[in-house]
């Protein structure tokens, strides 16, 4: 199978291609490549060995339909974003330019080049503050990043209605693993190794629905072979912890460290967010703390190939 990656240095798109490559012919966009000498990079520059690397962005239009062309591109795994919510925040026009515009280049692309089928990477943030939500609840205006991720859901929507396109959209829950993007998970995980107290905010009652990378990466796979149906698919795990929750099952594998609480200044963000999983023939096979275990080892692996943490 030939299929076209976009966000292939990100974090869940490294880690999608370094599945997919296994059993694939991999095209990846990818805008920028972190210097070989840091550990991201050496982690990207090794899930790209033996991919074809296109360099560019998702608002080239003309590269996307000349990319998708060149290569006969079957199946496309649309993940490029701006992911990040406190960026989003520095950033309202550029996540909106990406996040948006960028898809709707990339499924005008598959349309008209002719791709088999396209999967785009949405998010439970488009539900807002909502408990154990389901396909058919409304999408919500949130945050800039959250509303940029229900815009492009919308388009997705769109273009599978308008032009009857195989197009899926998987909205996934919070998904952790080897990262080094400002993350409560990554950074909890770093801090430790370093050897440095993890910090668990005082009173924080906020709850989030977590899923492994490596889950994560199977279950759109899964989905891109087997889903019964177009349209949305929701990816979540039982899975659902406060902060203070997170922070202590990472530190049952740091036995020597104690976390120190501390006061976060008020942030406007979703306090309270599940989802219920569609089904599609697919279930996690990590539990978080397994999840956890295999983060640190993963952390681990690359500190010790390049002798940094940070």
């Amino acid at each position: 199978m030939r299929v076209f990656v976009t966000g292939g240095s990100g974090f869940i798109g490294s880690h999608l291609v370094n599945e997919l490559k296994r059993e694939n012919d991999v095209v990846v966009l990818v805008r920028d490549i972190p210097s070989p000498l840091s550990t991201w990079g050496k982690w990207i520059s090794d899930v790209l060995q033996g991919c074809t690397i296109v360099l560019g962005d998702v608002l080239n239009s003309r590269l996307l339909r000349r990319v998708l062309a060149e290569y006969h591109v079957e199946y496309v795994y649309h993940l490029a974003a701006q992911a990040v919510v406190s960026t989003a925040l520095k950033d309202p026009f550029g996540t909106f330019q990406t996040n948006i515009l960028g898809t709707v280049n990339v499924l005008e692309a598959c349309r008209q080049v002719g791709a088999d089928k396209v999967l785009v990477m949405s998010t439970d943030k488009v539900y807002g503050n909502r408990m154990k939500a389901v396909e058919k609840d409304p999408l919500v205006s949130a945050g800039i990043y959250e509303t940029s991720k229900a815009c492009q859901d919308l388009v997705a929507q769109a273009f599978q209605e308008a032009y009857d396109m195989d197009v899926l959209i998987a909205r996934a829950c919070n998904c952790y693993g080897f990262d080094f993007a400002p993350r409560i998970v990554s950074n909890t995980v770093r801090a430790c190794l370093r050897g440095e107290t993890p910090i668990i905010f005082e009173g924080e009652k906020t709850l989030r629905q977590y899923i492994y990378v490596v889950d994560l990466c199977d279950a759109l796979i899964h989905l891109m072979k087997h889903a019964p149906y177009k349209g949305v698919y929701n990816i979540a795990t039982p899975d659902i912890m406060s902060q203070e929750q997170v922070v202590r099952t990472i530190l049952k594998f740091f036995p020597n460290l104690k976390p120190k609480y501390t006061k976060r200044e008020p942030v406007k963000e979703i306090q309270s967010q599940s989802m219920v999983s569609s089904q599609f023939g697919w279930k996690p096979k990590y539990s978080f703390e397994e999840g956890i275990k295999e983060t640190i080892e993963r952390f681990r692996k690359w500190v010790s190939q390049m002798g940094m943490v940070s």
